[in-house]
């Protein structure tokens, strides 16, 4: 398959320049480095950011991505994970470029698959670069956490967008023993790949990989923050620099257990701090790494002393062994989410 046809002529690298800003690699400048990087194993290719708002022609940028062409090793690596068989009835939710779909459409026939996509400037690119390319899926503009009834029940569902939970309609239009695979997030953190079988509308199982993707944007985290103004000032039991400067497996278990709150630090030195919110934003906590051990290096405004959940969090895991987050799991159903250590049944959060 041409992965050239369904690149666009511009696009930005994921990796920053000295100055801060993600560049462009345009096919019209440099068409070797544009091929070179088309077909590079383990980079991204940023297809679109802001939404929209910044186009490549604009130049070298910063902001938020929004699409992109996943790197060859990530695509290949959720394909096997996914474990496709010729045949099978395939929801694809991220259409994007299309290039995920015609990779799809080779194992199971474009007949088997639909794919949906949010943004409609998007919609109309992948479902052009497929048509053009010859594959012929069932194509929808929509919200692919509703997933898409008429082509429903499907034996396997994949995300190219990360997601904080598992919508019904996923749960509901999938056939017993269908596999759902999706990149998943917390407020707190991101990277891990689930996978779940559906069982009688009930989806189940563990984290099975890493890998990092933009959030679907109905489930991007909250920025919003309306806490009260009156605070109460604490000390740390612990220091921030153990809880937060370890390794991105620690702070991915620790979201699994607070999935509603998120953190930001900020500054250097003895000015560095960390602040939490939760997810209505009404409940805020600032923790100075300086001198951690006093009365007010812990700041509390709102009913929810953030810091102390954290940390909370932390000794669970700690208790438990520490263990890596492939050994934690969750299952889905009409009553909500668990999450559970080892086996289903040593639920650690409900």
């Amino acid at each position: 398959m041409d992965r050239e046809a369904f690149a666009p002529s511009a696009f930005w690298s994921p990796t920053r320049t000295e100055a801060g800003l993600y560049p462009v690699i345009d096919r019209d400048q440099d068409e070797e480095t544009w091929r070179r990087t088309v077909w590079g194993t383990h980079e991204s290719l940023i297809t679109q950011m802001n939404d929209g708002a910044t186009l490549p022609e604009d130049g070298p940028a910063e902001g938020d991505f929004s699409s992109s062409i996943s790197a060859l090793d990530v695509v290949f690596e959720k394909l096997n994970l996914l474990d496709l068989d010729p045949g099978h009835r395939v929801l694809h939710l991220g259409t994007a470029s299309g290039y995920d779909s015609a990779v799809i459409s080779e194992r199971v026939g474009s007949g088997n698959l639909t794919t949906v996509e949010y943004d409609p400037a998007l919609a109309a690119w992948g479902e052009t670069n497929l048509r053009a390319a010859g594959y012929t899926p069932t194509t929808i503009c929509g919200d692919g956490l509703e997933g898409w009834q008429p082509t429903a029940p499907y034996d396997r569902i994949i995300a190219t967008a990360a997601v904080r939970t598992i919508s019904d309609a996923w749960r509901h239009q999938a056939a017993d023993q269908a596999v759902i695979l999706v990149p998943f997030i917390t407020s707190y953190a991101a990277g891990g790949i689930l996978e779940l079988t559906v069982d009688h509308n009930v989806a189940c199982g563990r984290f099975v990989s890493s890998a990092f993707y933009m959030p679907a944007r109905a489930h991007r985290p909250s920025r919003r923050l309306n806490p009260p103004t009156d605070s109460v000032k604490a000390a740390s039991r612990i220091s921030p620099a153990v809880v937060l400067e370890r390794d991105w497996g620690q702070d991915f278990v620790i979201g699994l257990h607070l999935p509603d709150v998120s953190q930001a630090k900020r500054g250097e030195g003895a000015e560095r701090q960390v602040q939490f919110w939760d997810a209505g934003g009404t409940s805020v906590t600032i923790v100075d790494y300086d001198h951690w051990w006093e009365t007010g290096a812990v700041t509390v405004y709102g009913a929810r002393n953030l810091w102390d959940e954290i940390v909370n969090a932390y000794s669970r895991w700690k208790y438990a062994g520490g263990p890596h987050f492939t050994r934690y799991g969750l299952t889905f159903d009409d009553d909500g989410s668990r999450l559970w250590l080892d086996h289903p049944a040593n639920t650690v959060r409900a």
